[in-house]
């Protein structure tokens, strides 16, 4: 699994800052075209071997902004 961005998204862009392998991107760089940020799930690892729990959950402000199961 991995995270998914949801739509209630706020840009704050703390997610972005705290992914320790650069799986979040920007709306500018969202391959899908789509004004949102997005997680490449390919590249995400859940911060497993990172951290306790995924950082860009923990990081977010947005409470149900950033789910697993992507």
């Amino acid at each position: 699994m991995a995270a998914k961005i949801t739509d209630i998204c706020i840009a704050c862009g703390a997610c972005i800052d705290e992914c320790p392998v650069e799986a979040i991107v920007d709306d500018s760089e969202n391959p899908t075209g789509a004004e949102t940020y997005y997680v490449f799930a390919d590249k995400c690892v859940e911060c497993v071997g990172h951290h306790s729990s995924p950082a860009c959950i923990e990081a977010c402000p947005t409470e149900g902004c950033i789910v697993l199961g992507a």
